[in-house]
């Protein structure tokens, strides 16, 4: 039976839709920091599905494409429900910044979060108890926010389990895209890998960036939820699903030397192991650095931010598996 989703002080009945802050702290001047969060109630039974985007302050098409969504869709033809939160952090989106500007922490590098701890963990903390732990799938959309682009991909991995491996492998089909890294880089504390602790399958999707809110790109991320309601049966239709997927591993290439960074190779490009694929040069145009392929793959991001710091991101090579 259809229940009343409660989230903070937000209430939604079944058939209903309704959007409301979910308080996560309070401003020096008593306003209040929160997390926007859109409710979509189906009026009958079906997957609760979790939509986020805005983890990182400077990626922005994701969350359009989340507020289309809640505005087109009708609650009554709804089966089961969306959650969808277009600016997961609130102060990061303000700064139009990677990073939380009060302490400086990356969100999607903090979670399991603290209950009481810097205001990112807290954040980290709020939204994976109150929101991804009360879903049964989570889609976290991204972008290569204000320094690169990058191929249209879903993230996915084998956590948990045969039985979960397999639900999350399910959710990366349902976006309806061509490429799939496995594993996604190595990292710790994104909310998809707690997600999947919790028993509960994630996928993180990239496309784009650069800091930019184009029409193209929100158009790809409102037909990826289209198919994703689809294909879990809470619409009506048949999802718009590719004849074949590619998949690859691999991770980020990071600089030794800071300077003036150029790419030679464009995104989904093929290249072979040991071919220059960016330079890294000096104030006076003198090459420094040689970025080579560590294999043969496909070129999956382009920095197209010029500058380069010690250290920095480059690009990926992503090899198919």
């Amino acid at each position: 039976m259809k229940r009343e989703i409660k989230i903070g002080a937000l209430v939604v009945q079944p058939g209903e839709k309704k959007y409301g802050p979910l308080k996560i702290a309070t401003r020096h001047d008593g306003s209040d920091i929160y997390v926007p969060l859109m409710i979509v109630n189906g009026a009958s039974d079906g997957p609760v599905l979790n939509i986020s985007s805005g983890c990182h302050g400077d990626e922005y098409e994701g969350g359009e494409a989340i507020r289309r969504a809640y505005h087109a869709l009708n609650p009554k033809q709804l089966a089961g429900a969306l959650l969808g939160v277009p600016i997961m952090n609130p102060l990061a989106f303000e700064a139009g910044y990677r990073l939380s500007p009060t302490d400086h922490l990356n969100l999607n590098r903090t979670f399991p979060g603290k209950e009481r701890g810097f205001y990112t963990e807290r954040l980290a903390y709020v939204y994976l108890n109150e929101i991804v732990k009360r879903s049964d799938c989570v889609a976290d959309l991204h972008g290569g926010g204000n320094i690169m682009t990058l191929a249209p991909m879903v993230i996915y991995r084998d956590l948990g389990g045969e039985a979960l491996a397999k639900q999350a492998y399910d959710l990366a089909r349902s976006t309806g895209f061509e490429w799939f890294w496995k594993s996604g880089g190595g990292w710790t504390g994104p909310v998809v890998i707690e997600a999947q602790k919790a028993g509960i399958p994630a996928v993180t999707v990239e496309v784009e960036g650069e800091g930019r809110n184009r029409e193209r790109v929100i158009r790809k991320f409102e037909q990826m939820i289209d198919t994703m309601l689809k294909f879990y049966q809470m619409v009506e239709g048949a999802p718009a699903l590719p004849e074949k997927v590619n998949h690859f591993e691999g991770t980020f290439m990071h600089t030794t030397t800071g300077g003036l960074y150029h790419q030679t190779a464009d995104v989904l490009a093929h290249v072979k192991q040991g071919q220059v694929v960016a330079t890294v040069s000096n104030y006076f145009g003198e090459v420094q650095e040689e970025i080579q392929a560590p294999y043969d793959g496909v070129v999956m991001s382009q920095r197209t931010f010029g500058g380069v710091e010690p250290g920095g991101w480059t690009l990926m090579v992503g090899k198919i598996v």
